[in-house]
């Protein structure tokens, strides 16, 4: 006899599958006409557009768009100059098995720029890129296990239940952010814009009703010139954002938000008083996974009294969320400055590097440094801060990281430098579940009932009572009904039960 168990679905999303791929990317830039010699590279400040992403018959294909400025000093070492260098690329993940029906999640990001001059009048970049890629599947998943409501005489069953966070919600929002920054009074007028760069932030989620609030901001960071060409200006800003995802799910234990630029416009401009206004328009695309706790119920085992029984079972694998953690490192060091560094004039700070390996995160955070020296010359330092730490056990995923303090302070000769870095982690684990779908009931070979005792005595020696219940063809609740009659010394009561 076979007996089918019942099944109960839910519909949810499997991340099916997370490729990283390091890209290496170069251009050429010459010095415009108008601009003296270059003689040396002070500092370079770049970041990367996530311009498209696109599903095919080999996989997934997307396009980008690395972008830098390189501040250099003069030939003359009295001026400072800047280019501004892009590099369109493109990066397909081979994955033939796609059906084009899956959600796709883009993660972009500088690893590492180097600039070198190949003469006075040219310059060479490299981009070293990172790009993540997961891919998301709709499917239903087997939520519950269960005999059916007329299952036959003697057959008993074991149910397990385990919790666990799983993706329930995979969408995408992309919006343009406009704003006007006035510069504050007391600074030199900036006549030209000589670097910006963006950082995106999320600083909360509320779910309401099938929506879900996405709240964050756009830190600016620019440097700007004035027309004597002296040391730069560098000024922040910072431009919130609230957005509304529907998600299609009213629930949501935990969620991941990853915004990426897609487009980053900056102009110098005149307001209407006259004074310079930095006037930019972000695009960002909001990548957002939602996950809720599911309640998984299984048939972990199965016998039957009457007679013996062979069990089929199915497995289903889960990667669950367990938490999210913010971790901060930091690191501090003390700068001794060259005897050619007089003056400190201007900072460029910027994360080159964050990874994390065996639950340790570590970073490479550089600073440019614009000197002047005694002679009254320009000259350019660079030093590089690693802090590192550890971030707990588990199974962790990067899923991003942010420079929240980049200092140097003047102590005598030396300077004190001090970095520390966020970073969000997802902590996850591998959920087995392993549970009974049929049983096939031999009834040719049907337990002589007669011959089993009507009632055993055992010493109980760490078994469970459904141990027990199967060995001596018992159950759980008659072992149990008869718990008041245990004998001393550890003994056991075990009745036959059908």
């Amino acid at each position: 006899m076979e007996i089918v168990f019942e099944k109960r679905q839910d519909s949810c999303f499997r991340e099916s599958m997370r490729l990283s791929k390091r890209l290496q990317e170069s251009v050429e830039s010459v010095v415009p006409d108008t601009d003296e010699d270059i003689g040396r590279i002070a500092a370079v400040q770049s970041g990367v557009l996530l311009k498209s992403k696109d599903l095919n018959g080999r996989g997934v294909l997307i396009t980008g768009e690395a972008r830098a400025w390189v501040l250099c000093i003069s030939e003359s070492r009295e001026r400072l100059t800047s280019l501004r260098v892009v590099k369109p690329f493109s990066a397909e993940f081979e994955i033939p098995e796609l059906t084009g029906e899956e959600l796709t999640q883009i993660s972009l990001c500088v690893m590492a720029t180097d600039a070198r001059m190949l003469n006075p009048r040219k310059l060479s970049v490299t981009f070293d890129l990172a790009a993540e890629l997961g891919v998301f599947t709709a499917e239903s998943v087997i939520v519950e296990t269960a005999p059916p409501q007329e299952s036959c005489m003697g057959l008993h069953v074991c149910c397990a239940q385990e919790e666990l966070t799983l993706p329930s919600a995979v969408c995408e929002k992309s919006f343009v952010l406009n704003g006007q920054y006035p510069f504050p009074a007391g600074k030199p007028k900036p006549e030209r814009l000589i670097g910006e760069r963006t950082e995106l932030r999320t600083e909360g989620c509320q779910l309401i009703g099938s929506k879900a609030v996405v709240k964050g901001k756009a830190v600016i960071e620019t440097a700007c010139l004035a027309d004597d060409g002296e040391a730069p200006v560098r000024l922040s800003f910072e431009e919130p954002f609230s957005q509304i995802l529907d998600i299609g799910c009213e629930s949501m234990d935990l969620c991941s938000v990853q915004p990426q630029l897609t487009g980053a416009y900056y102009d110098l401009a005149d307001s209407i008083s006259g004074e310079k206004v930095l006037d930019a328009e972000l695009h960002i695309l909001l990548q957002f996974v939602g996950r809720s706790r599911v309640s998984i119920r299984s048939v972990a085992d199965a016998y039957s009294n009457l007679m013996p029984l062979a069990a089929e079972t199915e497995t289903q694998l889960f990667e669950s969320a367990e938490e999210q953690r913010t971790v901060r490192i930091s690191a501090a060091d003390s700068i001794e400055l060259t005897e050619d560094c007089a003056d400190l004039l201007c900072v460029f700070p910027s994360l080159s590097r964050c990874s994390l390996e065996n639950g340790r995160l570590s970073a490479a955070v550089s600073f440019d440094m614009l000197c002047r020296s005694e002679s009254g010359e320009m000259t350019a330092l660079r030093r590089t801060l690693n802090p590192e730490g550890d971030c707990g056990s588990g199974e962790l995923r990067l899923l991003n990281a942010a420079l929240t303090e980049a200092e140097l302070r003047p102590a005598g000769k030396n300077l004190e430098a001090r970095v520390t870095l966020e970073a969000q982690l997802l902590c996850t684990k591998t959920a087995e579940i392993v549970s009974i779908s049929t049983v096939t009931l031999d009834e040719e070979q049907a337990f002589d009932s007669g011959s089993l005792p009507t009632l055993t005595m055992v010493r109980r020696e760490g078994e469970s009572l459904w141990e027990l219940a199967k060995r001596y063809h018992s159950s759980v609740e008659a072992i149990e009904a008869c718990a008041a009659a245990d004998a001393p010394g550890g003994m056991l009561l075990i009745p036959k039960s059908v």
